[in-house]
């Protein structure tokens, strides 16, 4: 009989724990990890990035901590990690899809410049000159095993990575197949302009386009069709993965 009374009590005792542990959790959401694996909790987190001063982290309108004490953080945007791959990008990546291998992306902003037309240049607005295009962003993706680094998500990363799945190794496989037949139709559709441009050439500008202009594009444009309708087997190899129980 004592025996169980023991024992209801420290049932009781767990559950109570247990739910004071989640009102906590639930009411301050958001958290910074530091390198020493302390997390620190708050109701409210900001990312400051103030003119002319260091950049730092502020945790319910007090707690101030610096950029590069911080692995990991979880604020009202996501999750985010810290990107150890140089200061090219940004700092932090942000998470998109969590598993034993992670998938993290950061915006990198390209600026596309044009040739000859209404540009502005050295010599400012005019015909002719050379211009800087319209800014458009991208994503760079990153992949984090069993919460390990950030590595850039490429072909030859997750090959290392996935090494112990035989079915993310042959999606991978499948993949750098697809990349060789894509890079041999944009050779022969380059091949196929170039021989149409020099027909066209040779026939005179009267003669109409050459076919092969045609058939050289749409050999070159196939690909990115291709690439459109059909799902990224990186991210499959992934998927597949994540997915597979672990032995």
């Amino acid at each position: 009989m004592i025996k169980k009374l023991y024992f209801l009590f420290f049932f009781c005792w767990a559950v109570a724990e247990g739910a004071a542990a989640q009102q906590t959790s639930s009411g301050q959401p958001y958290f910074i990890e530091l390198h020493t694996g302390e997390r620190v909790y708050a109701r409210r987190l900001q990312y400051k990035s103030p003119v002319f001063k260091q950049n730092y982290f502020l945790l319910d309108d007090s707690l101030r901590y610096a950029p590069e004490t911080v692995k990991y953080f979880q604020s009202p945007d996501g999750f985010f990690a810290r990107l150890n791959a140089g200061r090219r990008y940004s700092d932090f990546a942000q998470r998109e899809q969590p598993g034993r291998v992670s998938t993290y992306f950061v915006y990198r902003t390209d600026y596309s410049s044009y040739s000859p037309g209404i540009g502005v240049g050295m010599g400012g607005m005019g015909m002719g000159g050379y211009g800087y295009g319209y800014p458009t962003q991208r994503r760079v993706y990153y992949f984090s095993k069993d919460n390990g680094p950030l590595e850039p998500l490429t072909y030859k990363n997750l090959r290392v990575a996935l090494s112990d799945n035989p079915g993310s190794i042959e999606t991978l496989q499948q993949y750098k197949r697809g990349q060789n037949i894509r890079t041999g139709m944009y050779v022969v559709g380059a091949g196929l302009i170039i021989a149409g441009l020099q027909q066209q050439f040779n026939s005179g500008r009267n003669s109409g386009y050459s076919p092969l202009l045609f058939v050289g594009l749409g050999v070159s444009l196939l690909p990115q069709i291709i690439k459109l309708v059909k799902k990224d087997q990186l991210a499959q190899a992934i998927e597949l993965y994540n997915y597979t129980p672990v032995e």
